[in-house]
């Protein structure tokens, strides 16, 4: 473990200011997989129950140009997961599809 942090510290020492805001976007996303597995230890990592990518709250708020407030109020009519109180995670895929149609009515 020490390692692997250690490799992360390097790694942001390296990276160029113009990067930060994409990593710290993957790193959140880390987060809330971890957060997930923590709380799902006896199941399938969450990022496994579809074989595809989640995207955070942060990432679809800066993707589909909504707000935060906008995302939570909707979340019920949305494909997403909700692996603890504090963690909120959308099928990439199945997120896009959903905004697209929504735009097109």
């Amino acid at each position: 473990m020490k390692d692997l942090i250690h490799n992360f510290e390097q790694a942001i020492a390296h990276t160029e200011p113009s990067a930060c805001p994409e990593m710290l976007g993957e790193l959140e996303r880390l987060k809330a997989l971890l957060w997930g597995r923590m709380f799902h230890a006896d199941s399938a990592p969450v990022s496994q129950l579809d074989n595809g990518r989640y995207l955070t709250v942060q990432e679809v708020v800066s993707r589909f140009g909504v707000t935060e407030r906008w995302l939570y109020r909707h979340k019920r009519q949305m494909p997403h997961s909700q692996p603890s109180r504090k963690v909120l995670l959308f099928p990439e895929q199945a997120i896009t599809k959903w905004i697209a149609s929504r735009k097109g009515s």
